[in-house]
């Protein structure tokens, strides 16, 4: 019986390990600097807002262009899990993602938007 219980203890010891060695690849993924970050924060200080959906092609293209720097993106999620609509942005008047919009003056851009648009619309230098 002891031989069971070590061969247990081993498996559950080597899942918490290999578990630890994913959340920590994911947190270091999350916090890893990018040639982007400045860009980014340049863009969220001065007002841009992306609205996006989880299930969006089009969302996963421009955050993929972001990289690691899209955590400093302004972004809202449009649609609750299990759900192919806009149903959480309702009250913001979205009908399509990703849909950029300048809080300042409340303009919008639907779509895929380059670097260097966003970098025009909102006056920030993209990284050289």
């Amino acid at each position: 019986m002891s031989s069971s219980w070590s061969s247990t203890k081993s498996v559950f010891v080597g899942g918490i390990a290999v578990l630890a060695l994913l959340v920590g690849s994911i947190v270091w993924q999350n916090v890893a600097p990018s040639e982007f970050d400045d860009f980014a924060q340049c863009l969220n200080d001065n007002g841009a807002k992306v609205y996006s959906a989880y299930w969006c092609s089009n969302c996963a293209t421009q955050e993929a262009m972001f990289g690691t720097a899209y955590r400093y993106i302004d972004e809202k999620e449009c649609s609750s899990r299990g759900s192919n609509n806009f149903d959480l942005c309702a009250e913001d008047d979205i009908t399509g993602t990703p849909t950029w919009e300048n809080t300042n003056t409340g303009e919008r851009n639907g779509g895929v938007q380059s670097m260097s648009d966003l970098g025009e619309w909102f006056g920030c230098e993209l990284p050289e």
